[in-house]
């Protein structure tokens, strides 16, 4: 953990630098080398203590550029840290896709259902959302795929011993239980205003694509769309109403040809994740229109039995047995709550 610090802490040197270094050399070499070219920028060893304990005592681990279990999506991003930290399971979470689900602080009703409604549905095609426990969209994403039971990434612009905003205390330790929390910046570092733009590109550079909800014309969200486009990684953006200010930076992203998001199948099948519908009809070979209506409707999004029920306009015990079968035949998944998406 020291190494990890003392990297994430070394003044008077660029990160690519610090990165040329690490793809020829240990960590302790590198620290080695910086010693003896660059002795003024060594961080100050009373704080440096001070951070490592503070990660012990928070159960937070560092990954070092070139070590493995460095995330290899973030290798070909412009920039990456040089130093990760983080709370929870990330080789768990790396062994799934990930989408980014971002939008604004001050956002709408609508924007919040929005943002749950899609991150659960993620969540149940066995895909993790990634967000930046921010209010508003961030927080909602996060609680969604929650809710879902799946796993959620929240990357901070402080240090992960300090949770901002601090009315997310608890969410940020749910998190922690079914996920990650992620960080460049070590032990005790505060949030400040220049740090939020710079871990955005974490947001972007973890996920094959970014979903934004809802944003404003000049929001903070459009600093992650940009290096979301430098990065190569898919923009979408859910439709909004053309006279209110929160919906102008997403219909603006639409008019400029970003991807628009009705279901999350409109994100899941441009990324290649999630087969379309007409695949699993034919790996099923549905024998009765029943069945072929539950797919149908299931392919559009994850439903409650009792909306089945109505939407399907058959008795219960039908629908049930119905719904075993595609359950049996691995096409369709029951989640808590009695909620069914498919596979």
């Amino acid at each position: 953990m020291k190494q990890a610090v003392l990297l994430s802490c070394w003044s008077k040197v660029h990160r690519d630098d610090l990165r040329k270094l690490l793809r020829k050399m240990v960590p302790d070499k590198a620290l080695e080398i910086l010693n003896r070219e660059v002795p003024s920028g060594r961080p100050d060893e009373e704080e440096i203590n001070v951070m490592v304990a503070l990660a012990i005592s928070k159960s937070i681990q560092a990954v070092i550029f070139g070590e493995e279990g460095y995330p290899s999506i973030l290798l070909n991003i412009p920039d990456p840290p040089v130093v990760l930290f983080y709370r929870g399971d990330l080789q768990k979470y790396l062994s799934i896709p990930s989408v980014a689900v971002i939008g604004s602080r001050r956002c709408t009703t609508y924007g919040r259902r929005v943002a749950r409604r899609l991150a659960r549905d993620f969540v149940y095609n066995g895909v993790g959302v990634v967000s930046g426990l921010a209010r508003g969209i961030d927080a909602e994403a996060h609680r969604g795929a929650l809710d879902a039971g799946g796993r959620t990434m929240a990357v901070l612009g402080s240090g992960l011993d300090v949770c901002y905003p601090p009315e997310h205390k608890r969410l940020a330790l749910k998190i922690i239980g079914n996920g990650v929390l992620i960080s460049e910046y070590p032990p005790g570092t505060q949030p400040a205003k220049f740090r939020f733009p710079e871990r955005n590109r974490l947001i972007s550079g973890f996920s094959l694509g970014v979903v934004v909800v809802e944003a404003g014309r000049k929001s903070g969200t459009m600093i992650t769309v940009n290096t979301a486009l430098d990065q190569g990684r898919e923009v979408f953006a859910v439709p909004g109403e053309i006279t209110r200010a929160l919906s102008m930076g997403t219909n603006m992203l639409l008019r400029d040809g970003a991807g628009v998001v009705i279901t999350a199948r409109d994100v899941l099948e441009p990324l290649g994740i999630a087969k379309d519908a007409a695949e699993r009809e034919e790996t099923l070979k549905p024998d009765s229109e029943i069945t072929r209506s539950i797919l149908e409707l299931l392919s559009e999004e994850a439903l409650h039995f009792d909306r089945l029920l109505r939407l399907t306009d058959v008795e219960t015990p039908l629908l049930q047995t119905e719904l075993l079968k595609l359950e049996i035949a691995g096409v369709i998944r029951q989640h808590p709550g009695k909620i069914f998406s498919l596979i």
